[in-house]
């Protein structure tokens, strides 16, 4: 007997060491994943943890290239894009508190907004399913992106207002926007009564522990032990300043760290503050009208990587950079946080998650038909005969868009048409087909004419915001 529990307790002792070894290796790799960042860099910091128990998390590069000062697991990022899971567990929260429901009409709320031909609810606005355009590519078109002025949150709600036309009927497409989560902000501000910084506050981050999480909600306050974000300077040695100087905050404008978000991650499986049947709304799937699903729920991507089921998200504002990604079945959570522009988040984030996936069960090549699709298209180009070029003088004049509040004059210039936009602002347009030009990241312009066949208008769309109509002034 005393030979039988001597054997079982050096077999546990040999599992044990076996098992420690294997965690040595991989924490091991996932140092490797950052062997490129040194302390003359901006970098990142990375964390992992396994049902709840932190098994990595550590810093690397700089925080602030100035003054010489290191990233550590303590410094504070800005994470993007990830921020928009708190404004969705807030209207969840609500939602679970009976003070809205996830199908109300979201004009019982914000009457500001035009009342198009289709209902857009809550749930549309949670799930990017709303046609609504987003106020950052709206603004790309007055000359003025992000990152070239202060934007405030009542200069992203005013934009949103003026829109006459969505993006498609609610409920058809879906399509990232943030202005989904502007409207979900300022909804869950009318009707707890808080600013979104005190509702969070008290809700989740002073319950949860999560003491170095706020928001930047006015970009001229000093934060102590946050990150600078920084881009390269299109060398390996030179970097710029890359900072988000704008309040408007909800779909991103969440400073944070790695810690903090690995606590917030364990609600999943705790079901802290939410309870079951809310908790699981969180990582549901959204559908279309027609049935066909998204890919998101409420705030969070919803895929599968190696065939395990993936809950993540990924932020990205001026050269902060984030991923915060959840493994159910492998209860694993993973936390990046950047302030780099040019680190990649996603490729990372799942780079280390399968260092602990199982690997994947070999599956047949599928047939290469988008291939023959493609070359087939090719052929039917190649076969396609050359159309007139058109008479660019038509299209000249000035033009103006109230759902921009923005003028544009077109002008032919030794053969060119060009777009004056603002002092300083001026790009080329390049004929498509028949009344259609594109340019160069300046969006697709699609020409109207009268009856008599004038030009009298034109339409342009970007990415997340199309078809903003301008009238000749």
């Amino acid at each position: 007997m005393k030979k039988s529990v001597f054997l079982f307790f050096i077999f546990f002792a040999f599992v044990s060491l076996q098992l420690q070894a294997q965690e040595l290796d991989t924490l091991a790799a996932i140092d490797a994943v950052f062997a490129s960042y040194h302390n003359q860099m901006p970098g990142v910091a990375a964390a992992v943890s396994i049902d709840g128990r932190v098994i990595f998390n550590k810093a690397y590069g700089l925080a602030n290239l100035e003054y010489n000062v290191p990233n550590t697991p303590q410094t504070l990022f800005e994470a993007g894009s990830v921020s928009k899971q708190f404004v969705a567990a807030g209207m969840l929260l609500l939602a679970k508190e009976g003070k809205v429901a996830l199908s109300d009409d979201v004009r019982m709320y914000v009457p500001e907004l035009p009342n198009y031909d289709a209902t857009i609810t809550i749930d549309m606005l949670l799930s990017h399913t709303s046609g609504l355009k987003d106020w950052g590519a709206l603004y790309s078109l007055t000359g003025w992106p992000r990152t070239t002025r202060v934007y405030t949150q009542e200069l992203g709600w005013d934009i949103i207002f003026k829109q006459k036309s969505l993006n498609f009927p609610p409920g058809t497409q879906y399509s990232y926007s943030n202005s989904n989560y502007m409207m979900l902000v300022l909804i869950l501000e009318r009707v707890s009564g808080q600013s979104l910084a005190q509702f969070t506050e008290e809700r989740f981050f002073k319950p949860l522990g999560m003491s170095h999480t706020r928001w930047r909600d006015n970009h001229l306050t000093v934060i102590p032990d946050r990150a600078t974000a920084y881009r390269d300077n299109h060398t390996e040695t030179e970097y710029l300043l890359n900072m988000p100087f704008e309040n408007l905050h909800g779909p991103g404008g969440l400073l944070t760290t790695t810690a903090d978000l690995l606590r917030w991650n364990q609600i999943h499986e705790s079901l802290e503050i939410f309870g079951a049947e809310f908790a699981q709304n969180r990582i549901t799937e959204r559908t279309l009208h027609s049935g066909e699903r998204v890919g998101y729920a409420a705030g969070h991507t919803i895929g599968r990587l190696q065939g395990h089921f993936e809950v993540a998200h990924s932020g990205s504002t001026g050269g902060y950079r984030a991923w915060l990604a959840w493994y159910p079945e492998e209860k694993l959570s993973v936390v990046l946080l950047s302030n780099y522009a040019q680190f990649s988040p996603a490729a990372i984030g799942r780079r280390i998650a399968t260092l602990f996936l199982p690997e994947p069960q070999q599956q047949e090549s599928a047939p290469l038909i988008q291939a023959e699709k493609r070359t087939r298209a090719d052929k039917d180009a190649e076969d396609a005969q050359p159309q007139a070029l058109p008479v660019l003088k038509e299209y000249e004049g000035t033009y103006y868009s109230a759902d921009i509040d923005t003028r544009y004059r077109f002008s032919v210039k030794e053969g060119v048409l060009k777009v004056y936009r603002k002092a300083g602002d001026t790009f080329d347009l390049t004929y498509v087909s028949p009344d259609v030009f594109t340019s160069d990241k300046n969006g697709e312009y699609v020409f109207k004419r009268n009856a008599k066949g004038k030009v009298e208008g034109f339409t342009v769309s970007v990415t997340r915001a199309l078809h903003v109509p301008f009238t000749i002034f």
